[in-house]
């Protein structure tokens, strides 16, 4: 079966929806959003999209998941925004980590397709945020 990355990113899309990350108290409290996150948005967002999709006998592809999470403000240092919030990003890595089955290989009920998660690494941004930048193997 020939998938575009458009498909990637909606079957992508309702497995987080339907997993722990979205349906646990301590889900993120921002949107799910397919390429672009919301416009000025402080939530804690979470964005898939798509850094590759092979074509061959094989489907395979590299799916991108980045979940926002707004940097401390300090009390003693109000106007320094630099330092992550570290307790709130160890709890959505692991849900997140939980909702991609810690890496072992997740398939659709078909048998058709699978997820597996590759990499987990936690960046910055210039924005006063830092995020959880989960990459997700697809094949088929």
């Amino acid at each position: 079966m020939d998938f575009t990355s458009i498909a990637l990113v909606n079957m992508l899309k309702s497995h987080i929806e339907h997993s722990v990350l979205f349906t646990d108290n301590n889900k993120p409290d921002g949107k799910l959003c397919e390429y672009e996150r919301p416009l000025g948005s402080k939530s804690e967002d979470v964005v898939i999209s798509v850094l590759s999709l092979l074509k061959d006998d094989v489907d395979n592809g590299i799916l991108n998941v980045n979940i926002y999470v707004p940097n401390l403000i300090l009390a003693d240092e109000p106007n320094d925004t630099s330092q992550p919030d570290t307790a709130r990003i160890q709890i959505l890595s692991d849900l997140a980590n939980e909702a991609f089955a810690d890496g072992e290989e997740i398939w659709d009920d078909n048998g058709g397709y699978c997820f597996k998660l590759q990499q987990d690494n936690v960046l910055s941004d210039e924005n006063d945020q830092h995020y959880i930048n989960l990459q997700i193997e697809f094949y088929s």
